[in-house]
């Protein structure tokens, strides 16, 4: 049976090799990023909790600063509108 090693897991992974073993594991995604990985208990990695998003960081540098994934998703298409608007990019 398998055993969780995080609480709130966002994915579980599980996948067979032709010798018929079995491997599952458990996978959080960056609430920033939305870069997802494998939990690999202690592994050494420096990863991260946002106590804003109230979710995982994967410790990249650009995930220490809280911008919500989609709030970044918003600001792209702002920017992609505002630079069609005055004629910097073709409609």
């Amino acid at each position: 049976m398998y055993r969780h090693t995080v609480r709130r897991a966002k994915a579980w992974a599980s996948w067979s090799y032709p010798d018929r073993r079995m491997e599952e594991r458990d996978c959080l995604q960056c609430v920033h990023c939305q870069y997802t990985w494998f939990v690999e208990l202690g592994s050494g990695k420096e990863r991260g909790w946002c106590t804003g998003c109230n979710g995982p960081t994967c410790g990249a540098k650009e995930c220490y600063i809280c911008v919500p994934f989609m709030k970044r998703i918003e600001e792209w298409e702002n920017a992609e509108r505002f630079a069609a608007a005055v004629g910097l990019v073709p409609k």
